[in-house]
């Protein structure tokens, strides 16, 4: 009798539960590409465990990502969080349901929780779609041992300094590349462009989306980067696996990689972490002292679907499954930090980035040093970019091969990119 005294109450206490409660989705959907890496998927798992929201996780490979989210989008299946690459927001800002994070919290209170500069890899047009999971940039990296060995004791601020830099690199390593350009590819050739474009003050679209790559600092970025060719002071055919190989084995003083290129110069030098102190992040040399500095933005983001899992009674909420989730892996310190401390991955909060893991680290401090203001990629961030991509690295390699002068070429790009935004 007493047993089932108890078992009404509780059950009436459970129905009193159900039915007071704001009503709310009780599974987070998380479509992820990290989990689909064997050697990442216990990690990701342990830091979902922390947030303690209760998720349902999906994992793609990283090269199915945006069709995958697409797919799941139009034939409504579940989904209510999801990792996406920095440079792919411009084209999936448009995304149903897509949350405006600055609607939730505010900007104000946004940026004083992760910085003004993190942020910006998530917003488009003012609105804050994307929240960071981990940070960084596409920066120049340098190697510390061979710039002294030549006689350099200060990162070049200029790109005239930068040039120095490499003719004496290259005076004492001969048989050296001192800057590894990445030439093989139309993909990683763009990349590298763009960069040196913004250090001469250009842009390929302004900020009307207008294509302007028709300029003078066009010509002048693809001039310089044909005089490193003409002295010999970048290679051709060289992709970023052979530039992190050439770095790690002093066959060349810089390149443009990404946070990993620390664990890629443990690896091709043979030397582990003691090879950690030559690893020198620097800011992007500029065409004049006082410019603004630029790297490209890299990182992963935290998108928010407007469903169930977003929402208390109906209504968009901090409260809700879905919110608590993404906050506790962009916001949280102790998640960020076991990030780091698992996997390398910067974190974005202001909180995190001051812990003395983070500060005691003279890499990843370098590193935050290197970014200037970043910019995003303004090619692969195009719908169809491999168009976008082939047109503008077709026209730098025909400079670089001595096809064309930086003039023809600069006037081809345009009119090629103008063809496919039409």
């Amino acid at each position: 009798m007493w047993n089932s005294r108890v078992l009404k109450k509780q059950l009436a206490a459970a129905i009193f539960a159900v039915t007071t409660a704001p009503a709310m989705a009780s599974e987070v959907t998380f479509l992820n590409w990290v989990t689909a890496e064997p050697s990442n998927k216990p990690v990701i798992e342990g830091l979902i465990a922390k947030t303690g929201v209760e998720t349902k996780v999906l994992d793609s490979a990283w090269g199915d990502m945006q069709k995958t989210i697409f797919l799941r989008l139009r034939t409504k299946q579940p989904l209510d969080v999801s990792q996406l690459q920095a440079r792919w927001l411009p084209t999936l800002a448009n995304m149903p349901n897509l949350v405006d994070f600055n609607d939730l919290y505010g900007q104000e209170y946004l940026e004083s929780v992760i910085p003004a500069e993190v942020l910006e890899a998530g917003r488009i047009n003012g609105k804050q779609l994307g929240l960071p999971w981990n940070t960084g940039s596409i920066s120049l990296v340098a190697n510390r041992n061979m710039l002294e060995t030549s006689g350099i004791t200060e990162a070049p601020v200029t790109v005239e300094q930068f040039v120095e830099a490499l003719r004496k690199v290259k005076a004492a390593y001969p048989q050296s590349t001192p800057y590894a350009l990445m030439t093989k590819s139309n993909g990683l050739i763009t990349a590298d462009f763009q960069t040196w474009l913004w250090a001469h003050g250009g842009l390929i679209f302004d900020q009307d989306g207008k294509v302007v790559v028709n300029s003078a600092e066009t010509v002048a970025t693809l001039k310089f980067l044909k005089s490193l060719v003409d002295e010999g002071l970048v290679s051709l055919d060289v992709d970023r696996g052979a530039a992190r190989r050439m770095f790690g084995q002093e066959s060349s003083a810089f390149y443009f990689d990404a946070p990993v290129a620390r664990g890629f110069a443990r690896d091709f030098s043979g030397k582990g972490a003691e090879y950690d102190k030559h690893v020198y992040p620097i800011k992007t040399p500029v065409l004049e002292a006082g410019m603004t500095h630029r790297a490209m933005e890299w990182g992963h983001l935290l998108v928010l679907f407007n469903g169930k899992a977003a929402q208390v009674d109906g209504k968009l909420s901090k409260e809700a499954p879905a919110v608590k989730f993404i906050e506790e892996l962009a916001m949280n310190p102790e998640i960020q930090l076991d990030y780091f401390t698992k996997a390398g991955a910067i974190p974005g909060s202001k909180e995190a980035r001051a812990d003395s893991v983070i500060t005691s680290d003279q890499y990843i401090v370098d590193w935050n040093n290197s970014l200037g203001v970043p910019r995003r990629d303004q090619l692969s961030s195009m719908r169809n970019s491999a168009n976008f991509i082939a047109a503008v690295g077709e026209e730098v390699q025909a400079v670089i091969l001595g096809q064309k002068s930086a003039e023809e070429a600069a006037k081809e790009m345009e009119v090629r990119i103008q063809r496919l935004v039409k």
